[in-house]
């Protein structure tokens, strides 16, 4: 009671911090959700190790991939795609290819960079 009684410049001091408090919370929790909530669903996509159940991107170098979401990269060389239990499409100096689960076609040999698993 006594802070909001005193009229000195401490009381008032006192008074205006304490009401930002709850503010400065809120904010902070509201931000950290987004922040951690935004990272998991937007890139749930990942690298994963190969296997005949994954989108395998086939190069020289082949790369695998698993769960939704979309990724950025830049793979050299890819000239065959094979679906695994996935859908979705590939982005590439060819143009966008699609697949559908379970299908395995060649491509134009290019360089991807995009991948979006459904």
């Amino acid at each position: 009671m006594w802070l909001s009684h005193d009229k000195t410049n401490y009381g008032v001091k006192m008074n205006k911090t304490a009401r930002k408090i709850p503010a400065m919370l809120a904010t902070v929790g509201i931000t950290a959700a987004l922040l951690v909530g935004g990272s998991t669903s937007a890139n749930a996509i990942n690298r994963w190790s190969c296997g005949s159940q994954y989108l395998n991107l086939v190069s020289t170098s082949t790369t695998c991939w698993a769960n939704a979401g979309y990724a950025s990269v830049t793979l050299y060389g890819v000239y065959s795609i094979s679906s695994g239990n996935n859908a979705g499409y590939v982005q590439g100096s060819n143009g966008t290819t699609y697949f559908s689960k379970w299908q395995a076609k060649s491509i134009p040999t290019q360089t991807i960079s995009g991948i979006r698993i459904y």
